[in-house]
């Protein structure tokens, strides 16, 4: 009984752990910046800084849920980027025919991808670790090793430009406030209809006092979160982006039958090919949909710097993977949560930032994430074997 009771106590402090660390680094980095850290200015920068590798979070969720990797996203990211910087810079093409040119590269990167790891059986690992050294080499190809830029205004707002204010809310951004209040009304209808359908379907007994309090929170949780951009210069395009895809991601993986399918192919692929999933085919879809959303972040990412360089989007994809582990996907496949993903690479973001304000060097700074991602690797396995 007591060794039951300790594996309860570990898979209950696995749950909330993402909610734990949130407090105990901010709370750190608050006292230790003498409240730097807490500005509303510096909370606003910290979140675009990693709006980025959190919209890249999205769908290597998937990718890690259905028990495959990537380690190409970030080279991809630069490699797209880096593209359409050439076609808008050198051969003077405009905002809508680059965005096309990403969405078509991003297309052939993931067509690559599951055409050799979906249908051939190639290990995951060893494909995109293949088309990350192919892509490095494109880059230099396409790019000859210089920066590019500027990028075009249209383009570049997508990833620095904020929304506009009107002048209506004078020291509050009265037209994110209103996003705010919608977004928190659709929320609360979607939750109060969809907890009625659990009822009504025999999903779920009764426990409106349970559902009401989970609903206040997550309605604290987003006025905290949106009103570091209310106060300061409103909601980015990049920010928006962001919640628009995680909310389409998060309904993709919990409310469709190809959502079950990544699921069932990451607890256990044999068992689901015999069911009469095909695998190859959801497969291929995860990485068509996680080279598209990478597109969209090299749109982002190229917007906010606004030149595309040999380097750009280097280990983006240990910082997305670090994310998705932190919050909650399971690296043995099988378990994940979209909006954990996002969060948990928001975390890791937070780090970065916090210890750049404590001017702490390069070397700390890897120190310090390599052992928060051998530390939530551990929690996940124990709290697995546990369950077990």
């Amino acid at each position: 009984m007591k060794w039951k009771k300790k594996g309860f106590e570990l898979t209950s402090l696995y749950r909330y752990s993402l909610f734990i660390e949130v407090i105990i680094v901010f709370v750190l980095f608050g006292i230790l910046t003498g409240g730097t850290f807490l500005t509303t200015r510096n909370l606003s920068n910290l979140m675009m800084q990693g709006v980025t590798c959190s919209t890249i979070a999205i769908t290597m969720t998937l990718v890690i849920v259905s028990c495959n990797a990537d380690l190409s996203a970030g080279t991809a990211l630069g490699c797209i980027g880096t593209i359409a910087a050439v076609l808008q810079v050198s051969k003077g093409w405009g905002t809508g025919t680059s965005f096309l040119a990403v969405a078509i590269s991003s297309l052939f990167i993931g067509i690559w991808h599951a055409y050799w790891i979906a249908y051939k059986k190639l290990p995951a690992f060893i494909v995109t670790l293949a088309t990350q050294l192919i892509l490095k080499g494109v880059i230099l190809l396409v790019g000859n090793g210089a920066a590019i830029g500027p990028v075009n205004d249209s383009f570049g707002k997508f990833g620095s430009a904020y929304l506009p204010d009107f002048g209506i809310g004078g020291s509050i951004h009265f037209l994110s406030l209103l996003i705010t209040l919608a977004g928190c009304i659709v929320y609360l209808v979607l939750s109060v209809r969809g907890e009625k359908k659990k009822i009504m379907n025999g999903l779920v007994t009764p426990n409106w006092k349970k559902k009401i309090f989970s609903m206040a929170a997550v309605l604290a949780v987003t006025f905290v979160v949106s009103g570091i951009f209310i106060f300061y210069r409103g909601f980015p395009y990049a920010i928006l982006l962001l919640i628009f895809f995680t909310a389409v991601f998060h309904f993709i993986v919990n409310n469709t039958m190809f959502g079950r399918y990544v699921f069932a192919i990451g607890g256990n692929a044999e068992a689901a090919k015999l069911s009469g999933i095909h695998t190859e085919k959801v497969v291929m879809k995860i990485y068509i949909l996680h080279s598209l959303i990478v597109g969209a972040a090299s749109v982002i990412y190229l917007g906010r710097v606004g030149q595309a360089t040999a380097t750009a989007g280097t280990s983006f994809e240990f910082t997305a993977i670090t994310g998705c582990v932190v919050g909650g996907t399971s690296i043995l496949g099988g378990r994940g949560n979209v909006i954990g993903a996002v969060i948990g690479t928001m975390l890791m973001a937070s780090l970065d930032n916090g210890m750049s304000l404590l001017n702490m060097g390069q070397s700390s700074q890897y120190i310090v994430k390599g052992l928060v991602l051998m530390l939530a690797i551990a929690m996940d396995v124990i709290s697995r074997e546990k369950r077990g």
